[in-house]
C-alpha cells in the first residue's frame, strides 16, 4: 500500500535545494578586497598595460587620477570595470578603464581556490616621474601627492552592493 507524500516533505526538500543554490551563488560572488590586500589573492601577470588613448579631448595632458573598481575573475581576467572617480573631470576615463581591462592576473600562492575578487585601484595619469635634484624630487612628490589626494584613496575594499548598483 502506497502512502501519499506529505507536503511538508516537499517544502523541506525545496528549502534544502534553495539553501544549496544560495551557497553555490555565494561562492561565485567576488570577495571585496582592498587594493593593499590584493597581492594575497592575485598578482599582475601582464607585462604591460595597454590603454585606448583619445587623440583629442578635455584635460588629456593634465595631471590627473582615476579610481577604477573591477572584478578579477577565477581565470585571472578582469570584468565589471567601472570608473568611480576622475579628477579633474575630462576624457582620461577611457584610458583608465581600458588599461584595467587589458590586465591579466595570476593567483597568489594562497589563492588555490581561484577566489574572484572585487577591488578598486587609484591610477595616476600624466604625473611626472620623480627624478632630478632632491629639491626637484620634493616638488614632484608634492605635486603627485596633491593630485592623488583628489581621488582620496582610502584603501577600503569596495562593497558588493556598490558594484551591483552600477
Amino acid at each position: 500500500m502506497r502512502r501519499p507524500l506529505s507536503p511538508s516533505l516537499f517544502l523541506a526538500a525545496g528549502a534544502l535545494l534553495a539553501l544549496g543554490a544560495a551557497a553555490a551563488l555565494a561562492q561565485n560572488e567576488p570577495r571585496p578586497v582592498a587594493a593593499k590586500d590584493l597581492a594575497k589573492y592575485w598578482l599582475v601577470a601582464s607585462d604591460a598595460m595597454e590603454a585606448l588613448v583619445p587623440n583629442t579631448g578635455v584635460n588629456l595632458h593634465t595631471p590627473s587620477c582615476a579610481v577604477v573598481r573591477y572584478v578579477i575573475n577565477a581565470d585571472g581576467s578582469t570584468s565589471d570595470v567601472v570608473l568611480e572617480k576622475l579628477v579633474p573631470m575630462g576624457d582620461l576615463g577611457v584610458v583608465a578603464t581600458s588599461a584595467i581591462k587589458s590586465l591579466r592576473y595570476a593567483p597568489a600562492s594562497n589563492n588555490q581556490a581561484l577566489t574572484p575578487v572585487l577591488t578598486r585601484v587609484t591610477l595616476p595619469l600624466n604625473l611626472p616621474p620623480v627624478r632630478g635634484t632632491p629639491e626637484q624630487r620634493a616638488r614632484v612628490e608634492a605635486q603627485r601627492s596633491q593630485v592623488l589626494a583628489g581621488c582620496d584613496a582610502t584603501g577600503a575594499a569596495p562593497t558588493p552592493a556598490a558594484a551591483k548598483s552600477s
